[in-house]
């Protein structure tokens, strides 16, 4: 090594000691190298602040999912950061489940600083920490629910656009029932009702019984492939079509604090049946199927209700007690929001969610390749390019 490369070494060094986070130029950007992070960016500043903000974001992202801190990852996360005044906010994620673990984590995000920051980041590694968490199943979490959570702990601004969105699409009658949603193992190729429904939906569970529950809930899921047995163990309804037709009075109602829509307050529960059997012996369990606006009750379609603003349901239900028990420090966030910011409507601000298929770097024929959240513009809705 030369004198140059001898340098280089030891101010990384010395900078790694004084802050956790070493600083290297490389080429037309700077690095900032973290313990789980290898941040790319076009000044040191940023490159700085997106590792901090990225070991910030990993700890309390899987304590509020998991209820504790994930171990350091073997090697960093190599991270690109695109950032301007007029890029909009998005971000890509990829990963490979081999051999009952996960590998190659690889990032890119793209906005304002400030979007990166509060947003994109937050978003991005949350799939991360599903990743890391579910590899052991060997199989990715469903898409509705990954997309869903990640948004869920994004900023107010980004989270009510998608309420916003999903008022159009189910008026558009681009809602996905819940027993092909449950079961959708890839993207559909109308990918944009999946975010804002997924996003929905994990709202409505997760302030139900917190964060932790919901994670609960996707494990028995996901290990056993039976979403009825899992709702009906976690959540009360007895049937998917239920806590479709629970959701879907939750939204045709506003949205907010989802206590009046639980199985138990609705009367749908297998509980709330058997106190009315017993109080008057002929309650039973429907297939009516889900509450929609026409008489057809079979086809599992969604309701179609008036295009008007649903109040962001993270925000309302977390004051919700039964959402309160997680302490988690994003739920604490969520409040503080809720007094601070403005709801704000969809802008022209350009987005997108558009998967692609990732070769995987494994010989391992069993390697499954992942990618979400990609950049490629999908669909234009009202204007401007719908990003995520």
């Amino acid at each position: 090594m030369d004198a140059r490369g001898i340098l280089l070494t030891v101010l990384a060094l010395s900078a790694w000691c004084a802050t956790g986070i070493a600083q290297v130029f490389v080429g037309p950007r700077s690095m900032a190298l973290s313990p789980n992070f290898r941040v790319y960016a076009q000044t040191a500043q940023l490159a700085n602040e997106v590792a901090r903000a990225a070991e910030e974001n990993r700890k309390q992202l899987a304590i509020h999912w998991l209820g504790t801190e994930l171990p350091n990852w073997p090697e960093p996360c190599p991270l690109l950061v695109h950032d301007g005044p007029t890029i909009p906010a998005s971000g890509e994620t990829k990963y490979t489940l081999v051999g009952g673990g996960v590998a190659n984590f690889q990032m890119s995000v793209s906005g304002t600083p400030e979007r990166i920051i509060d947003s994109v980041l937050p978003h991005e590694i949350t799939h991360t920490v599903m990743a890391s968490h579910f590899s052991a199943l060997g199989k990715p979490v469903p898409r509705w629910a990954d997309e869903g959570a990640c948004t869920t702990v994004e900023h107010l601004s980004e989270r009510s656009k998608h309420d916003v969105m999903l008022v159009r699409y189910l008026g558009e009658g681009r809602g996905i029932p819940f027993a092909t949603l449950f079961t959708l193992k890839e993207y559909p190729h109308d990918m944009m009702p999946l975010y804002a429904q997924g996003y929905s939906l994990s709202c409505f569970l997760i302030s139900q019984g917190g964060p932790r529950r919901f994670i609960q809930f996707l494990e028995r899921g996901m290990k056993s492939d039976n979403w009825v047995a899992a709702t009906d163990e976690f959540y009360q309804y007895p049937q998917l079509g239920k806590l479709q037709s629970a959701w879907n009075r939750w939204v045709e109602d506003g949205g907010g604090v989802v206590v009046n829509y639980t199985a138990d307050s609705l009367g749908v529960s297998r509980r709330a049946l058997a106190a009315k059997t017993q109080n008057s012996g002929t309650a039973t369990i429907s297939d009516t199927g889900v509450r929609t606006a026409s008489a057809d009750q079979s086809t599992g379609k969604l309701v179609s209700i008036p295009v008007q603003f649903v109040a962001s349901p993270t925000l309302d239900s977390v004051n919700n007690t039964i959402a309160r028990s997680s302490g988690s420090y994003y739920l604490d966030q969520f409040r503080r929001q809720q007094q601070m910011s403005p709801q704000s409507s969809i802008s022209d601000r350009k987005d997108s969610f558009l998967p692609a298929t990732q070769q995987s770097e494994y010989a391992d024929a069993n390697a499954i390749p992942q990618s979400v959240g990609l950049q490629a513009p999908f669909q234009t809705i009202g204007g401007g390019t719908i990003r995520r």
